[in-house]
């Protein structure tokens, strides 16, 4: 819960301050590096995968937050 937390505050300042080829990257790394750790420590089951899938949701989540609060206002 606490990994979720911390990915949602590092989606917010990448949506804040880059486009999304950055959150299509951390993406990708943090998928990466994940499915790489639970194949190492032979721990890759079937609820690792839905983990994973929140981690990703917390982070694309705060991305689309950070990229909504750092829009212009048209007023």
């Amino acid at each position: 819960m606490i990994i979720a937390g911390i990915l949602f505050l590092v989606g917010i300042l990448i949506g804040l301050s880059y486009s999304y080829i950055a959150i299509l990257a951390a993406s990708i790394v943090l998928a990466v590096a994940m499915v790489v750790l639970w194949l190492t420590l032979d721990s890759l089951t079937l609820f690792s995968i839905f983990v994973l899938i929140g981690y990703l949701a917390a982070l694309q989540s705060g991305y689309l937050l950070g990229a909504y609060l750092g829009t212009k206002d048209d007023a």
